[in-house]
């Protein structure tokens, strides 16, 4: 290990490469824990401003988070940010969670951030320069305690500028869906940020084509605010698809400006009917991830960490342990982040991840009826020791049936 040349000076080890070094090495390693949660990353992008990129961010992720799905909605216009004056969320609820006052059926389904989030006065204008944007990103990925999510869908400002390309640099495998409207001068700037994605190997969900037509509300039948058909013409010679055809609809527009967008359903807004082809098309091609299910014949074992020892108590684990036994044999071992600390997630947590047995230091007695709920095996007052070690403990006491 590389010798610190200050020797412990805190003042002036605090600047010097190697603790700078350590401290992007953990950066880095917080940042790929975070990933490794998320299955797909939406970036939502266009080539200029004013063609409701926004709006179709935030209806996308509300219409996943409905579906059932875990959706994050991270808003990285920092300049513009507009999500959460979109969804009228005011303070956050849980800011380490990016949890908000959302309604029962969206509260453990959806989290948000943006940097309005974190200012006083969200009136104030954010003047910064790339590597200050950068690193907010970054901090939005690291910081945030996301769990286990289907689906981030990242809002970027318009254009090709710092933020998309900090969401390109820092996010592997995110893809980029590209919101434009049928006019011409749309269209131009759309094609460079097509020309962007290329340059970047960002790889292109497709084209929506946002405000293609307007339904007279006297007669029903739909006018064309700009024209029809530029967004597939363009779709045509990228080779990309166009993924869905929205319509300007007054009521989402009165709704964004309220702050009342959680109202609007497919029930109630042609938006949001509009949406679900494209919702639907989505899912099909950026399938969410399947719960594990418990396979026969085998055992799977959770034991609640505390940097990187059994934690004294389930409330203070920081990581699980995940030991699977198959014919009385270890065959395979891996660590994962605890999931957020909500009242009732833990236990629905282990059991999406096929666990059979909790081998912890201490439980209460209500979290143990939960667990025993969902089918999960607890032993509890266990010594602290490796976890491999309370595995093959357990074992030697209760041999694994055969077959």
């Amino acid at each position: 290990m590389e010798k610190c040349p200050h020797e412990g000076d805190a003042k002036t080890c605090a600047t010097c490469d190697l603790a700078k070094q350590e401290q992007k090495s953990a950066e880095d390693l917080a940042l790929c824990r975070t990933l490794q949660q998320i299955r797909h990353k939406i970036l939502v992008m266009s080539g200029k401003g004013g063609v409701g990129k926004s709006s179709v961010a935030v209806a996308l992720a509300l219409a996943l988070a409905r579906r059932g799905y875990r959706v994050g909605l991270m808003d990285v216009d920092i300049h513009g940010p507009n999500v959460l004056r979109m969804l009228g969320l005011k303070e956050a609820f849980d800011l380490q969670h990016a949890q908000f006052q959302l309604p029962p059926e969206l509260f453990h389904r959806l989290k948000v951030i943006s940097v309005e989030a974190v200012m006083r006065n969200r009136e104030i204008a954010v003047i910064w320069r790339g590597p200050l944007k950068h690193q907010l990103i970054r901090q939005f990925l690291t910081d945030i305690q996301w769990g286990e999510l289907d689906y981030l869908v990242i809002d970027a400002p318009p254009g090709t500028g710092d933020e998309p390309m900090s969401v390109a640099q820092t996010i592997p495998g995110a893809k980029a869906l590209i919101v434009t409207t049928p006019q011409e001068i749309s269209l131009a700037d759309v094609r460079k940020s097509l020309n962007f994605c290329q340059k970047v190997n960002l790889e292109i969900l497709g084209l929506v084509e946002n405000m293609s037509g307007y339904a007279c509300p006297h007669c029903g039948q739909e006018v064309p605010l700009f024209k029809k058909g530029g967004g597939q013409k363009t779709a045509q010679a990228y080779k990309v698809p166009l993924v869905g055809s929205l319509p300007f609809d007054p009521g989402m527009v009165e709704a964004a400006d309220d702050g009342r967008l959680l109202e609007l359903t497919e029930e109630n807004s042609p938006f949001f009917r509009a949406l679900k082809p494209m919702v639907n098309y989505l899912v099909q091609v950026l399938p969410p991830g399947p719960a594990p299910t418990r396979e026969p014949g085998v055992w799977k074992f959770a034991v609640p960490l505390d940097d990187g020892h059994p934690a004294a108590r389930l409330a203070d684990a920081r990581d699980f342990a995940f030991l699977t036994v198959k014919e009385g044999r270890l065959v395979a071992q891996e660590t994962r982040p605890a999931p957020a600390p909500e009242e009732g997630a833990l236990p629905v947590w282990l059991e999406e991840q096929g666990v059979t047995h909790l081998l912890t230091r201490s439980l209460g007695d209500k979290a143990r009826e939960l667990l025993q709920k969902k089918g999960i095996e607890v032993v509890s007052d266990l010594p602290e020791a490796e976890p491999a070690t309370l595995v093959s403990q357990y074992l030697a006491a209760h041999p694994q049936p055969a077959g």
